[in-house]
């Protein structure tokens, strides 16, 4: 294999093991993966499906400070420390549709029935683009944080 080709795997390796880190619950502290799998039960105990995907957890420095310069990532992220997760909602309400409502439902639930004043929740519904209108940040830091964007 020549050189061009090595260096071209090998960079495609470790992207690939970074996409899996931070896409997935490797690193995130059992309570934000609680909140999770609470979301999943409420989700299908009120007759809702539990449409979505983990779009990030726990991430390394590097990989946060390139999403604070081109994704407006805070500086001091709760996924540097695992407490946090975004996830993205697909059709949650079962219309046929992936929009604000379902990612409203979402948030609700996550706010009134699981994280109450234990922890940051946020949307993104203002942005520009499906992984911005329907993503939701939930984390475990311990305190009342909400935003809508």
């Amino acid at each position: 294999m020549n050189p061009l080709k090595k260096i071209s795997l090998l960079l495609f390796i470790i992207l690939g093991i970074i996409w899996l880190y931070t896409n997935s619950l490797i690193g995130v502290n059992e309570t934000a993966k609680g909140y999770l799998l609470e979301l999943k039960e409420e989700l299908e105990r009120s007759n809702l499906k539990a449409n979505y995907f983990v779009l990030s957890g726990r991430r390394w420095k590097l990989d946060n400070y390139i999403l604070t310069k081109l994704g407006g990532a805070a500086s001091k992220s709760q996924h540097l420390s695992g407490t946090a997760i975004d996830i993205i909602v697909l059709d949650v309400n079962k219309d046929g549709k992936r929009n604000a409502k379902d990612v409203n439902l979402v948030y609700n639930i996550l706010d009134k029935k699981i994280i109450g004043n234990k922890g940051g929740l946020g949307t993104y519904k203002k942005g520009n683009g499906f992984f911005n209108e329907q993503m939701v940040h939930f984390d475990a830091r311990g305190k009342l944080a909400r935003w809508n964007r």
